[in-house]
């Protein structure tokens, strides 16, 4: 009779029927699923925002045409905007809370604070107060004041019917 008992520092197999290879074969076939969806919903984005590109716009048929204006503000426009120095404006609208909506305590383009020496412009339609430097150059490009998105100027858009 040859009785042994093995104590716990031996090998035993492992006796539930499971391996090892099957948790990794699942995390990955669920990884392989999901950079598949992942593909095909990106390929479905690109063909969609081509096809939507391409197409001409809808009620387009009237032949009613919207003249935009150019890509910015000319230099002639940008001189009849008042421009004043910041300690000036601050005399004279001291009944006025800090901060308000039309002009703040900051430069909304480049983000800093007002010093009493700095030149500052007044956009006449909405009331918005910038450095001269940033709003000139920003204008320059946009037809359109930062914060507001309004026309510094009247700017009339003109509907022909044919």
């Amino acid at each position: 009779m040859n009785d042994t008992t093995v104590t716990g520092d031996s090998y035993s197999p492992d006796t539930t029927g499971k391996s090892d290879g099957g948790v990794t074969y699942v995390l990955g076939l669920t990884f392989a699923i999901i950079i598949l969806l992942l593909t095909l919903s990106y390929a479905s984005y690109k063909c969609n925002r081509s096809i939507r590109s391409s197409s001409p716009p809808d009620g387009d048929d009237d032949n009613r045409h919207i003249a935009i204006p150019g890509s910015g503000v000319d230099e002639d426009v940008l001189k009849t905007f008042p421009a004043f120095v910041y300690s000036e404006v601050m005399v004279a609208s001291k009944s006025e809370p800090a901060g308000d909506v039309n002009g703040g305590s900051g430069c909304s383009i480049c983000l800093a604070d007002y010093n009493p020496a700095d030149v500052i412009r007044l956009l006449p339609e909405c009331g918005h107060l910038f450095h001269c430097k940033c709003i000139d150059t920003w204008l320059k490009v946009h037809p359109t004041c930062p914060v507001c998105r309004n026309s510094p100027a009247p700017v009339k858009l003109s509907i022909q019917r044919s």
